[in-house]
């Protein structure tokens, strides 16, 4: 005779129950809960600025890779699709942060260049709002704990880049 909805839902819920329990998985749950948090306090704290956090990024990987890249990857470096990427550079055009161009004859082919208000929005977002996020967001650990996080945390970056196709 087959169990009861009720039954089944108390079996699966035991068995996550179980799971979380194992300090592998409650570790990594823990990590993402842990990183959704702090994703959100980064969008609340963002709101005052005129970029998006992923704007942010796209701002950043430019400035990382000598100011100019193509939508393609940009879109590889901050794991967005091409269609969401060209929707943010939209946005970030029409601020003044950056600029497209084309390459070459071909008209189809652009790179995006950021601008002089792209590095200045940077540069005052970054001396401001790194600093005090940062400090608010590591508060509660020590020095030392602050340095093991950051050398787990990149090495659980490189071994996942690795895990990335293209990446």
């Amino acid at each position: 005779m087959p169990s009861s909805f009720a039954d089944n839902i108390e079996s699966m819920a035991t068995e996550i129950r179980s799971q979380a329990r194992q300090l592998k998985v409650d570790t990594f749950l823990s990590f993402t809960y842990t990183a959704d948090v702090v994703n959100r306090y980064l969008d609340i704290q963002l709101t005052k600025l005129p970029a998006s956090r992923t704007g942010f990024n796209v701002l950043h990987n430019l400035i990382l890779h000598g100011g100019t890249m193509t939508p393609t990857l940009i879109s590889k470096r901050v794991f967005r699709s091409k269609h969401a990427v060209t929707r943010i550079i939209d946005t970030l055009e029409k601020q003044g942060l950056v600029k497209r161009e084309p390459i070459g004859e071909d008209r189809r082919t652009r790179k995006v260049r950021i601008t002089r208000k792209g590095l200045e929005l940077v540069k005052r977002a970054g001396t401001e709002g790194r600093e005090r996020v940062s400090h608010e967001v590591l508060n509660p650990l020590s020095l030392e704990q602050i340095e093991e996080l950051n050398s787990l945390l990149k090495q659980i970056r490189r071994y996942m880049l690795s895990r990335i196709p293209g990446s």
